[in-house]
């Protein structure tokens, strides 16, 4: 495969690594094809749980249990997801990663060989990352969100860190990045041969 495209995010819920649906929205809108189109999670186990509703109050709890769990793990935390991980990156020549809030951080603490992060391009909207990965990343972040809006950024957008999203500029982005990776057709060169009228003439 050439390209695929996946997110790359926190669990909200440990059992499970479904999309959610307005993240699966904003894959269907992505002109990719379906193929390209990865349909889970962070830690990209379909043998998880299907997708449940957590409230917000619950999925902010975890995200910050995990935030602290991966620094106090530490090695320990990337030897057990980065096989899974790398295996998934590998599917495709190059990746866009669209990595929201710490999933950044955890990009950069799975210590991907150099070769895997060579073939990624991600955009990091509302990221948190004091360890990112040494990759292309564009950055986009929002004054309104209290977050990451200390956090060094490429582009500017109207949102709070929950709803990146929604935001046309994070789309348009993503969808001209989708265009950029994708690489055009190979159109094969065919050797004209001589007509037999040409060779009776």
């Amino acid at each position: 495969m050439r390209l695929q495209v996946l997110h790359l995010t926190g669990q909200s819920d440990p059992r499970s690594c479904a999309l959610s649906p307005v993240q699966q929205a904003f894959l269907d809108d992505l002109p990719v094809p379906e193929a390209a189109k990865v349909r889970l999670n962070f830690p990209y186990d379909a043998t998880l749980a299907p997708y449940r509703a957590v409230p917000l109050w619950l999925g902010s709890l975890r995200h910050l249990v995990l935030f602290l769990r991966v620094r106090l793990l530490r090695a320990g935390w990337a030897a057990t997801h980065r096989p899974r991980v790398e295996e998934q990156l590998r599917r495709a020549e190059h990746t866009l990663v669209l990595a929201g809030s710490i999933g950044l951080d955890l990009l950069g603490r799975l210590d991907l060989p150099r070769d895997v992060l060579d073939r990624l391009t991600v955009v990091a909207y509302g990221a948190v990352a004091t360890r990112p990965p040494d990759c292309r990343t564009i950055r986009v972040a929002s004054s309104s969100d209290h977050l990451a809006r200390w956090w060094p950024r490429d582009l500017e957008v109207a949102a709070g860190h929950l709803d990146y999203l929604a935001s046309p500029e994070l789309a348009a982005l993503c969808r001209r990045l989708a265009v950029e990776l994708t690489p055009a057709p190979v159109v094969e060169e065919v050797a004209q041969q001589p007509s037999r009228d040409a060779l009776d003439a």
